[in-house]
């Protein structure tokens, strides 16, 4: 096995550019777990005002820490670039995450020099319960894919 790639940026540089530009719900409290060159890990701590009725953690959640942890895996191969935005992002509910703590973890696919493309997959942090299906598996409880576009460097003029 390979040793991973240093990140471009340091994960507690991560959560400072977050918490500078970025206006989260304080109730979102999350932090980088892992950060390598293309490679990102984002663990959320669980709130109440996540649950959505039926006692399941809400899509919008799912889909901001999915985002995060994309972002984080972004500039992980990029550097410092806030500026970069969402272009493209797919997400798919494979089950019903419990009221738990999550944790996501994002493989950069392709970084091209306009766009960065990213697989997530987000785990519950849930014991495993035993049962039929993939229900008590401990499996991913949502996929994501996305892209970020990365903005022009600055025209340097005479």
């Amino acid at each position: 096995m390979t040793t991973p790639a240093p990140s471009s940026i340091a994960a507690d540089e991560f959560e400072r550019m977050v918490a500078a530009t970025m206006p989260i719900d304080p109730r979102f409290r999350w932090r980088v777990l892992e950060l390598h060159r293309g490679i990102a890990s984002v663990r959320l701590d669980y709130d109440d005002a996540f649950t959505r009725p039926g006692g399941t953690i809400s899509g919008p959640t799912l889909f901001t820490l999915a985002d995060l942890t994309l972002w984080a895996a972004v500039l992980s191969v990029i550097g410092m670039q806030p500026l970069t935005v969402t272009t493209q992002m797919s997400i798919h509910f494979l089950r019903r995450p419990p009221p738990a703590p999550l944790v996501a973890r994002c493989e950069v696919l392709r970084a091209g020099r306009r766009l960065v493309h990213g697989d997530v997959r987000i785990y519950s942090e849930a014991p495993a319960t035993p049962g039929p299906g993939l229900e008590g598996r401990g499996g991913p409880v949502c996929h994501a894919t996305g892209s970020y576009a990365v903005p022009e460097a600055p025209a340097t003029g005479a």
